[in-house]
């Protein structure tokens, strides 16, 4: 699962000081779909980065045909971006794991590798421009 790759991640970057105005209600489900287009785009590609890093690690044919993923900086992009993601939507780190979580088993599920290499080319821009 990939659970584990997201929780590391995500406890290297530091907490938000205060939450913002626009934090969720308590027990809300946020999904991708329910953020900002450029959160969303963000976090599906950080998500993405996340998922092919973990197709890396287990050696799963899927990650074949990918630049390496962690010294590539796609590890500093997901992190950045959820870091962000805390800080302008005032979301905890639960919030940020189960959206995570929830957006990295639809890469697992039927056609999410399509959909992974499909979102690719617009990720590495994204990232680049985020000077990564």
């Amino acid at each position: 699962m990939l659970a584990p790759l997201l929780a590391a991640m995500l406890a290297a970057q530091a907490a938000p000081e205060s939450p913002a105005p626009t934090a969720p209600a308590a027990n809300a489900v946020v999904t991708l779909d329910a953020l900002p287009i450029e959160h969303a785009a963000a976090a599906r590609c950080a998500v993405a980065y996340a998922t092919v890093s973990r197709w890396q690690k287990e050696g799963d044919a899927r990650g074949e045909g990918y630049p390496d993923i962690e010294a590539s900086g796609g590890r500093e992009f997901f992190v950045r971006v959820m870091a962000n993601l805390m800080e302008e939507t005032g979301m905890g780190r639960e919030d940020i794991m189960a959206l995570s979580t929830h957006a990295a088993d639809e890469n697992e599920s039927e056609g999410g590798a399509e959909r992974v290499k499909a979102m690719m080319p617009a990720c590495n821009l994204m990232k680049t421009a985020a000077g990564l």
